[in-house]
Formats: C-alpha cells, sequence, structure tokens
C-alpha cells in the first residue's frame, strides 16, 4: 500500500512551488528593468539633447533654462545697494539682439556660437542603410542616437550650401596643414552666418577698424613671421592687476590682488608647452612631451585625471575666462582642479573703458569671485589679466588681416600663448593648429561636437590661428603630426624700431 500525502501537505508544497516561481519571475524582471534603466542612462548620457527632444519634447528641456529676457542683478560686498553687475542677458555673447526667445547659451560651449533653428530635411539617400527606410522614424533616430552617440550644435546651415563639417575631411578646406590665408568665405553656410552676425554685433564698442587706422589699414602688405613677432612685442603690453591701480587702490580687498605682475613674479623659464582644450588631442599620445617642459599652461575648466597619457599631468598655470568662475557646472570654488599651479583669469572690457569703468561693466562678477577664491585659498597664487592686453592683441590681428574680423576679444587660447611667450625662451601650442587627428569634438574631456570650437564664431579664431601660423618657427610636418607650433620667447630675439610698428 502506497504512502499518501494529506491534502493539507500537498497545498503547502504547491503554495512553496508558486512562491518560488513568483519570486523567480520577480528577480528576471527586476533584471530587466535595471539592464533598461542602464541602457537609457547610458544613452541619454551621451545624447542627452536628442534623447531628450525625442521623449519628452523641445518644451520640457528648455522650459528650466533661463530665457534671455530676464535681468539677473548681484548685490556687490560691501556696497551700499544694490547694484547690477550682469546687464541684460540679451548683450552677452551668443543672444541675438531682439530675440527674447532665445535660450542663454550653454556654458560649456565656450566659443558662444548661436543655436539656429532646426528645420526639416530629407534624409540623404544612402548615407543611413540599405533597410533604414523601412523603418519608423522614431527608430531609426534612436538607432542613430544609440550608435552614433556624437552631441551635435543643430543649426539650419547643416543642409544648406557647403557643410561645416566637409571643412574636416581628407580632402577638406583645411587640408592637411592650415592655410595662413583663410577667411571667412571658406567657412560652411551655418558657421559663416553666425561669423557675420558677430561682425556686426559690436558689443564692446570697437571702431571701425578703417575709420581710426585709415583705410590701408586692412588688406595692407602681408608680414613676415619675425615682423608679426615684433609687433607683438611692442604693441601689446602683457600685465596683471596689482593693489595700487586705481580703483582698486581704494577698496577694501585690494590687498587679496598680488603686489606685482606675473611677470615679474614667474618665470624666465627654457621651456613651456601650451595645452589647448581641442578634442583632436583625444588619443595623441603627447602626455609625455608635453611633461617634459619645464612649464605648462592649461585653460579653463580642462581636466589631467583620466587623460594623463595624451595631455600630461603637468599644471603650471591655470587660464580661465570669467564665465568659468561664475558658472555652478564648472564648481570653481569647491573643485581641486583649480588648486594645482597659478591661476589667471580674464574678462572682457570695453574697449575704450579704463579700469573704472570696468570694474562696474564686467561680464561676469569676477571680482566677487576672485575674493572668495582668495580668501579660502590665501596661499595659491592668483593674477587677473589688465584688460588692454585684449585689445591691444585684437588690434594686432586684425592690422594684419585682409577682411575684417568679429569685433570680439582674442580667445583664451592666443591670450595663453602670448602670455607664455613673455615667460618662455620657446613656447611650444599644442592642437592650436589642428593636426592630422582635426575633429570636430570640441574638447577632448568633453562629447560636444561643433566646429566651431575649432573655427570660431564669437572669437575670431580663424584670423588668431593664421597670425600664429605665419610666426610658427617649426616645421609643417610638427603641425600635422603633432599639432605643436613653436614659438620664439620675446626675451630671445631683438626688434629695431622700425618692425615693431
Amino acid at each position: 500500500m502506497g504512502y499518501k500525502i494529506p491534502g493539507a501537505a500537498l497545498d503547502r508544497v504547491s503554495l512553496l512551488w508558486r512562491l518560488r516561481r513568483r519570486a523567480r519571475r520577480g528577480v528576471l524582471c527586476m533584471g530587466l528593468f535595471c539592464v533598461s534603466m542602464g541602457l537609457l542612462y547610458a544613452l541619454c548620457a551621451e545624447n542627452s539633447v536628442p534623447v531628450t527632444d525625442a521623449i519628452f519634447g523641445v518644451r520640457a528641456r528648455t522650459r528650466a533654462q533661463p530665457r534671455a529676457h530676464s535681468v539677473i542683478k548681484v548685490v556687490r560686498a560691501g556696497a551700499a545697494a544694490a547694484k547690477p553687475i550682469f546687464v541684460n542677458p540679451q548683450d552677452h555673447p551668443g543672444i541675438v539682439p531682439g530675440n527674447p526667445h532665445r535660450p542663454i547659451p550653454v556654458l560649456s560651449v565656450s566659443n558662444g556660437t548661436q543655436e539656429e533653428p532646426r528645420v526639416r530635411r530629407k534624409d540623404p539617400p544612402g548615407g543611413t542603410g540599405y533597410l533604414s527606410w523601412l523603418m519608423p522614424r522614431p527608430l531609426r533616430r534612436l538607432l542613430e542616437g544609440i550608435f552614433g552617440g556624437r552631441r551635435r550644435m543643430s543649426g539650419a546651415g547643416a543642409g544648406l550650401g557647403r557643410s561645416d563639417s566637409e571643412l574636416f575631411g581628407p580632402h577638406g578646406t583645411l587640408g592637411e596643414v592650415w592655410d595662413d590665408e583663410m577667411s571667412s568665405s571658406m567657412l560652411g553656410t551655418r558657421l559663416r552666418k553666425v561669423v557675420q552676425s558677430y561682425q556686426a554685433m559690436n558689443k564692446y564698442g570697437v571702431p571701425s577698424f578703417q575709420s581710426k587706422w585709415g583705410a590701408q589699414a586692412v588688406g595692407g602688405p602681408k608680414r613676415t613671421g619675425p615682423e608679426l613677432l615684433c609687433q607683438l612685442k611692442g604693441n601689446v603690453r602683457i600685465t596683471t592687476l596689482t593693489p595700487d591701480l586705481k580703483p582698486f587702490s581704494s577698496l577694501p580687498w585690494a590687498s587679496l590682488l598680488p603686489p606685482r605682475p606675473l611677470t615679474f613674479d614667474l618665470g624666465p623659464f627654457k621651456s613651456c608647452a601650451v595645452v589647448t582644450s581641442a578634442g583632436s588631442l583625444k588619443r595623441s599620445g603627447l602626455g609625455k612631451e608635453i611633461d617634459s617642459h619645464d612649464a605648462v599652461l592649461r585653460f579653463n575648466s580642462a581636466p589631467t585625471v583620466g587623460y594623463e597619457k595624451d595631455v600630461g599631468t603637468k599644471t603650471t598655470v591655470r587660464l580661465m575666462n570669467s564665465q568659468v568662475m561664475v558658472s555652478d557646472e564648472h564648481r570653481f570654488l569647491s573643485s581641486s582642479l583649480y588648486s594645482a599651479g597659478i591661476l589667471v583669469a580674464w574678462d572682457p572690457a570695453p574697449y575704450s573703458s579704463d579700469l573704472g569703468e570696468w570694474y562696474n561693466r564686467t561680464d561676469y562678477p569676477i571680482f566677487q569671485q576672485y575674493q572668495k577664491y582668495r580668501r579660502l585659498h590665501p596661499q595659491q597664487p592668483f593674477y587677473i589679466l589688465h584688460p588692454c592686453m585684449e585689445w591691444q592683441l585684437w588690434e594686432r590681428i586684425q592690422a594684419n588681416m585682409a577682411e575684417a574680423i568679429q569685433r570680439n576679444p582674442p580667445s583664451s587660447g592666443l591670450l595663453g600663448t602670448v602670455l607664455m611667450m613673455s615667460l618662455c625662451e620657446v613656447v611650444h601650442v599644442y592642437e592650436f593648429l589642428p593636426s592630422r587627428r582635426k575633429t570636430e569634438l570640441c574638447h577632448y574631456y568633453q562629447r560636444y561636437y561643433d566646429a566651431a570650437c575649432t573655427l570660431g564664431a564669437y572669437h575670431p579664431l580663424l584670423y588668431e590661428k593664421n597670425l600664429v601660423k605665419r610666426m610658427n618657427l617649426g616645421r609643417d610636418r610638427d603641425i600635422y603630426t603633432h599639432g605643436r607650433v613653436t614659438l620664439p620667447g620675446f626675451n630671445s630675439f631683438n626688434c629695431t624700431q622700425s618692425t615693431m610698428h
């Protein structure tokens, strides 16, 4: 006679089996959920703008951004009443005058290029695969976002006329080595419109070059490299703010400023490296070569940790614009990134203003941030460039170009290069002129693509590169393979009085 299991026991076994089955299903569902969320996070992190727009719409992304018609006020420390430091943000770089519906530009885009309206266009035939036309448009865009992984500035010019990306191809306009005759007419349609817009804006009250220096000032005879070097040496005053200058001498925090200019306290160095933040530094393997220099200058929030093989580890000087100092994204007051080396900051001043006028009309509250940082890090040297340097350098660029350039200050890249030329015997500048690794990737530490980072929009970067190419003492081969430009220090050559003008 077989053993019979009681009915109650059978019920308990059946219940236990059902619970185990449900537990396995729950674990499986939780695993699939975690994998899905991980994929969604990775997708959004790499393609935040297109994915957010595709899922939630453009309005959801732009709702939280400040609008151009808002007015931001900052109270000066110690002032008797609130004083506007930021004027209407419509006056800031990247804002088209008269358009209050354009969001303020993203702070990570240091060149301040304008984002133009999107235009619907047909996908080029054969460019998206043989079966792409069978897929629904949302699915095709999702797959392109996953496998493309590129966050690109969208613009109307992307489908009209010549594309900016064509400049970077193997047979593009840029060629193998930068041509010192580059002009805005060689740019793509979108970027050319942006440059023309900035040429017409004149936020800083820069006079017409022809009206101030005569009709022959623009488009004159092309000067040689030594002549250009002597012009910079004789006409660009490289100095920093000191507490004896007005209006700072009467301010209670004047003692926070260094007592002597930077050029008196630092150097001279035998060899120096100026390391741009260009995307073409990625996978360059230049880290050891860069660290072999006596001094190394870096820009803004460019990191070294995680990129040592390509950009090195040494930081002697870090040059920052005032926008980086006030941006929450860059965490200027709290990040340890800025604790290495000597800090040098700059902020654009109106063309004809003196220090007193500039102090009350800074683009960003550089002096407030300077005071806060100095009190947190009193032992770290921190200088502020005298604003006269920016416009003296701008004048040298314009005087040696055959067309009108943007009436905005030069880029941090050129300011840092000239600064190091005053401190060093030889200066090597890396990837200011793009190498064979030329790319639309803006920075080696970000995934943001825009040709304006190489060719300029807000800054006259295109013409700055022309000037540097003419002054280069190295070989074109060095530019092509390493992106390396060789410039002499100002103290390593002599100039006659005639060559300085």
